[in-house]
């Protein structure tokens, strides 16, 4: 029998090409691999790049240097030669000289390609504007709130996925949907808020907010305007009982303390925003379990799979900390009390809240309706202030398109309406999807919906001079800036501020 001639296998151009392939990916995998195990900073992206994308290009390379074997192969049966292919080295054959020298190039162009695009695509990854602009075009409400929140400087990646490897391949899942239904134009407008995939507050928010701190109280002031002719002021000072565990007399109280020490807060919602609670568990530090129940809702079925018993936490409250849609009031308060909006433009208040909460098709629709509509009005209702010309009414008509532009997003179906935020009992009903006044227990006792349970009304009155204001650290009785008698006793802010009137 013939002894079979002996051939390397790098003699096909495939070869040359997939081990370069592998060779940079394995450059790749082991220069991220220590910059992963030495930086201080957990990174799921990096981890993307690192375990995902380097050993996708080793395996394709070697899938490639396979795919010259059996090419090779192949090609010696049909020519019926007899030949014994090897992994050896024959510097005699031009082909594989040939092979060897464009794998040594391909190998460092496409280490240095590789390297450096990899890294690149770490950082451009773990950036804001990759999850807010590059890819998540349908994001545009969320990254502009975020640019205006107090998280504007915290990374994406650190509150929507956080530490650790399970949620960061939920996200990556996740994210593949989110592709194709931006790629087809399948995505709901306004994007849903994904309550049920939020993360527990203590493995995301107490990486950076140190519960132990969360005590003592704030004062604050809101200056708020009528909607009357002079856009009358009415200035309120609070003093909000932030509280949870007191240092000095080790008491848990004021707000926090839902969160701090061992009382667990559960409850069942009958919406899927948990807007809507219906049942609720205290289970207190000396082993005491209350319950307390919306009397007109049904018992809440604990055999039901798809019932949601949830764990009170931080984001029951702090639902939106970096996603804040405002209302147009509180914007336009805003701009009143420091003057960028005169309050000499009579019935500003009333006319820039119509003209931001109207329906508008596209943003476009919008700024042009905004501006000519302000113009208009006070054209035909006081053509004296326009005939002043002192600016006043094209500044307005600027603030009011900045915060148009900055709180709705018509395209996107997405504004405060459809944003609810439970840090406030305007508008939505916040503090008051518990402390209803309805809730109870088997005693027929009731959760407190007193102003005096989260904070108490220091100064209060129709001035934006708060030191001319009759003041009372004790705490004084609510006064409504409207004649409504004792009205408010008896209903919740939400009745009457609602999410159509904007305020």
């Amino acid at each position: 029998m013939a002894e079979r001639t002996r051939r390397t296998l790098y003699r096909h151009p495939l070869a040359a090409v997939g081990g370069a392939l592998f060779s940079a990916g394995v450059f790749l995998f082991l220069i991220l691999l220590v910059y992963d195990l030495t930086s201080p900073v957990d990174n799921p992206y990096r981890s993307l790049v690192t375990f995902v994308i380097a050993p996708f290009i080793i395996t394709m390379g070697f899938l490639l240097f396979l795919l010259a074997i059996w090419i090779q192969v192949r090609n010696a049966r049909k020519r019926g030669e007899s030949v014994k292919f090897n992994l050896s080295i024959d510097p005699t054959d031009p082909n594989y000289m040939r092979n060897l020298w464009l794998f040594l190039g391909l190998s460092a162009v496409l280490i240095f390609l590789v390297i450096y695009s990899g890294t690149k695509a770490y950082e451009a990854t773990d950036s804001v504007a990759f999850c807010g602009e590059t890819c998540h075009v349908v994001m545009e409400p969320q990254n502009i709130t975020y640019y205006n929140s107090a998280h504007a400087k915290v990374p994406c990646v650190e509150c929507h996925i956080g530490p650790g490897a399970s949620f960061y391949v939920k996200s990556k899942v996740d994210g593949i949907r989110q592709l194709f239904a931006t790629a087809l134009n399948t995505y709901s407008r306004p994007i849903e808020t994904p309550v049920e995939n939020l993360r527990p507050a203590q493995e995301t928010c107490e990486e950076c907010h140190w519960p132990r701190q969360f005590y003592g109280e704030k004062m604050v002031t809101h200056t708020y305007y009528r909607t009357d002719e002079h856009n009358s002021p009415w200035t309120v000072k609070l003093l909000v009982k932030i509280g949870g565990g007191n240092p000095r007399t080790g008491i848990l109280e004021g707000i926090h303390w839902h969160m701090i020490g061992t009382n667990t807060i559960e409850y069942v919602a009958s919406d899927e925003k948990r807007q809507d609670i219906i049942w609720l568990r205290l289970m207190t530090e000396g082993g005491d379990t209350i319950i307390y129940q919306d009397p007109d809702a049904d018992e809440p079925d604990f055999t039901d799979p798809e019932l949601e018993l949830r764990h009170f936490d931080c984001m029951d409250c702090h639902n939106r900390p970096s996603h804040s849609f405002l209302p147009p009031a509180v914007g336009l308060n805003l701009a009143l009390s420091t003057r960028q909006v005169s309050p000499d433009l009579k019935y500003i208040r009333q006319v820039g809240l119509d003209l931001l909460n109207d329906g508008y098709e596209t943003r476009s629709e919008a700024n042009e309706s905004i501006k000519t509509g302000l113009a208009e009005y006070y054209y035909e209702n006081y053509p004296e202030i326009v005939e002043n010309n002192n600016g006043d009414i094209e500044q307005a008509a600027e603030v009011l398109l900045k915060i148009y532009n900055e709180n709705f997003f018509p395209e996107m179906k997405t504004d405060y309406r459809v944003r609810e935020n439970n840090l406030s009992h305007f508008v939505n009903d916040g503090c008051f999807r518990c402390h209803d006044g309805l809730m109870q227990d088997e005693q027929g006792n009731t959760l407190s919906n007193t102003c005096s349970t989260c904070h108490l009304i220091v100064s209060q009155g129709p001035s934006e001079d708060v030191a001319s204001l009759e003041s009372d650290l004790a705490g004084l009785d609510f006064q409504h800036p409207e004649d409504i008698d004792e009205v408010w006793r008896e209903f919740k802010c939400t009745e009457c501020h609602t999410p159509e009137s904007g305020y």
